[in-house]
């Protein structure tokens, strides 16, 4: 579909007020009829995340009738992110989609989109700058303090929680990340609000296993009693275990001298673990949701909707310098709900 001047300049207005009420960008459509061709971008195909999203992503599209004109893998690559989304924008996408590799590094193309009345959604993390027409994230803040409740819950059956005693270790993702200082935030706040006599220890890990590891060792080498550890990311768990292990203290989940263990993510590794009884609980992304609702969001926007700040069933939607954000909840999973089909890493190659 080719826009006319004079809708280019609707377009162009619609956008500019909507960009300043923190709402979306203009509509797509030329009175009742439009068509919707997206370019979308993960940031790699080499995890079972990112390449579960696409293949969600492609079936939610098509659902809505959307054009899907391609989806290239830059292969962690942000220059290569930058020029598939420009040829795809080139060739005629007139809305894009797409995983950040790199908060700022994104943000030429985003411009180029600006200018060119495309409709920016970015999935799973947001730009520096820049406007979207919306952003699609987890509410990470409220992933902390799901599992800071959890934390407190199981602490409760405790035998550190009668005489006042318990520590629990957490072990911080990157805080120069807004997930790791939402999830940081969400946690530490929640865990002071609900028990504030457990002691906290906090350690930064800048999501690496290696930095975890050592975190963990000298923390139960200070303190070998430990009742609990929070992990920011699953992506730790295997390398605080092992220490949890050197230190005799791998008894399974609520075996009376098991330090409890929460993480958060949700991946099929996290998942096993929590069945294997090496894992308490973790709070899963909302993966699924992330496409349904990038492609609700699209359709809304092209026909002319707007995207109103404020809560939602499914989340919330906060108006930030970038443009409205829309941050979904995550579900916590324990042994009572781990074989649920509605986790997405049960739905991995499904």
């Amino acid at each position: 579909m080719k826009f006319a001047r004079k809708h280019k300049q609707t377009l162009a207005h619609l956008a500019v007020s909507a960009l300043v009420l923190g709402l979306a960008a203009g509509p797509l459509h030329a009175q009742d009829s439009h068509e919707v061709r997206v370019g979308f971008t993960p940031k790699f195909l080499k995890d079972d995340f990112q390449t579960l999203m696409l293949d969600l992503s492609k079936k939610a599209f098509q659902a809505k009738g959307f054009t899907l004109l391609g989806a290239p893998d830059p292969n962690g690559d942000i220059a290569a992110q930058v020029d598939a989304l420009q040829n795809l924008i080139a060739n005629g996408a007139n809305a894009i989609v797409f995983a950040p590799i790199d908060a700022a590094g994104i943000v030429p193309v985003i411009k180029q989109a600006n200018d060119a009345h495309v409709l920016v959604f970015s999935i799973d993390d947001v730009p520096s700058g820049g406007k979207v027409t919306a952003s699609i994230r987890a509410d990470n803040v409220d992933a902390g303090a799901q599992a800071a409740k959890e934390m407190v819950n199981r602490l409760n059956r405790a035998r550190c929680w009668a005489n006042h005693s318990c520590t629990v270790l957490e072990l911080q993702g990157g805080l120069t990340t807004p997930n790791g200082l939402d999830r940081s935030k969400g946690f530490s706040q929640t865990l002071h609000g609900l028990a504030p006599e457990v002691k906290l220890i906090q350690r930064p890990t800048d999501w690496t296993a290696d930095m975890a590891a050592d975190a963990t060792q000298n923390v139960l080498t200070q303190v070998p009693a430990l009742d609990g550890i929070f992990m920011a990311s699953e992506l730790m768990v295997s390398a605080v275990n092992a220490q949890v292990s050197a230190a005799g203290r791998s008894a399974p989940v609520d075996s009376p001298d098991s330090i409890i263990r929460i993480a958060v993510d949700g991946t099929p590794q996290g998942l096993q673990l929590i069945r294997s009884r090496a894992l308490d609980a973790t709070v899963s992304q909302p993966l699924n949701a992330y496409a349904t609702k990038t492609a609700e969001l699209i359709d809304l926007v092209s026909r002319g909707g707007q995207i109103a700040i404020g809560p939602r069933d499914d989340g919330q939607v906060v108006d930030t310098p970038v443009g409205p954000q829309y941050q979904l909840k995550a579900t916590l999973v324990t042994a009572a709900n781990v074989d649920s089909p509605m986790l997405w890493a049960n739905m991995v190659r499904k």
